[in-house]
Formats: C-alpha cells, structure tokens, sequence
C-alpha cells in the first residue's frame, strides 16, 4: 500500500510531522506527502482551477502543492503518485467537528479522497485558548487510533472523522470511543469591531448532544466518528 499524508496548516506544521511519525510506527508501507506550502485553514473543499498551480518536488515522497488541501489530493492520487491507496489528513491544530466539516480544509482533503473511492481518516486536536498542543501526546493517541481504524477501513461513501481532547498535562489517558454526529451549529459569537465583526467563539463552549463526538472530545476522550458522503 502507499499512504498518501496532507493536511491544511501547511507542510512545515508539526501536526503533520506527528501524523506522519505516527503512521510510520504502525505501518512498513510507503508513505507520500502532499501538503499545502501555506496555511488553508478554513478553506473547506475550495479547489483552484483558474490559475496554474506550483508543485515543488523536496524529494521523491514530499511534495509542497501551493493550494488547497482538495487539491493536494486531487493532484496526488492523480498525477503525482500512480498508487495511493489511502489517504490521511492531519493533525489538525483545532477540532473538527461536526458542523466544522463544512468549512475545514483538513475534512475536505478527506472528502476529497472519498469521492475519488479511496478510504480516508482526518485527524484534528482540539485546541483550548491559551494553551500549546503536546505533539508528541497527539503522535501517541494517532498510533492508538491508527491500530484500530486501519483494521477497520471506512465503507464505500464514508470517512472517519478523529478529534482528540485537550488534556491537563497529568491528565489519564483518554478513551477511544466510536460516536455519532453532532447536529447543533457551530457558534456564532462575534464583537463589533468599527464597521465589522470580528470571531470570537471559543469552542470549549459549544454544546454537544450527548453522545456526539462534540460530547465526546470535549469531555476528554478521543472521538470518532464515520461522515456519510453517499
């Protein structure tokens, strides 16, 4: 098999060197990396095809797109690699979630491989305000994930969705635990600024139906959830 790794931080982000490790500790298989050369956060499933869009080779398994994460992968299964036959997107330095999915590069880029019938995992970290990520925590919890999921590949028409909590450094180790969707919407909190509003929702405040992967990240375990396209 050939693992194809992307994410919308950008190629240099340390989300997606700790995927990238992770994966490598639980798989002797090719791995490629296709990733954005800038930040796509919050791109969605945008793809460019008006302009020309630059490709940098840094070696035989790295390749820098500059555009969107859908595009890495549109790119990657098809013209840059000839077989790719699994797609991981990540780790997304903010959760993902539900409602998230429709605006979040990282999700698009998984989506984007499913349409083009290759299964896919997304992987995003929720992220408290004020506080730093522990990448080599998050490597850790990918491994545990990748065990399971990689035994498990989505059906046809779907895509694991994976949200890690944010923990207290001494924090137990979280569980793994297979979820549903969250209906409700993302927040919608902005402060006048002039003539605007600027974001500030925080999503430690969100609410999640029980049992949602809402519910279940923000409660400190490791959700995961299957996102039906067909």
């Amino acid at each position: 098999m050939t693992f194809l790794v992307t994410n919308d931080d950008g190629i240099d982000d340390p989300g997606i060197r700790a995927l990238h490790k992770a994966l490598s500790q639980v798989t002797t298989d090719r791995i490629v990396v296709v990733a954005p050369l800038h930040h796509q956060s919050g791109c969605g499933h945008q793809v460019n095809i008006r302009t020309v869009i630059p490709v940098e080779w840094r070696s035989n398994n790295e390749v820098s797109v500059d555009s969107t994460p859908a595009d890495c992968v549109r790119l990657g299964v098809n013209y840059l690699y000839d077989d790719i036959n699994f797609v991981v997107s990540g780790i997304n330095a903010g959760c993902n979630m539900r409602s998230d999915i429709y605006c979040s590069g990282t999700i698009g880029a998984a989506r984007e491989a499913t349409i083009h019938r290759i299964p896919a995992i997304a992987f995003s970290h929720f992220k408290r305000t004020g506080w730093d990520l522990d990448w080599e925590r998050g490597t850790q919890w990918t491994e545990r994930v990748l065990h399971e999921l990689l035994a498990k590949p989505p059906e046809s028409g779907t895509f694991w969705t994976v949200n890690f909590p944010h923990l207290e450094p001494d924090a137990p180790e979280p569980e793994i635990l297979f979820c549903s969707l969250c209906t409700r919407p993302l927040l919608t909190e902005f402060v006048k600024q002039g003539d605007g509003y600027l974001y500030v929702g925080d999503d430690i405040n969100r609410k999640g139906d029980s049992g949602t992967d809402v519910d279940v990240c923000l409660s400190g375990n490791i959700a995961i959830a299957q996102n039906r396209l067909w």
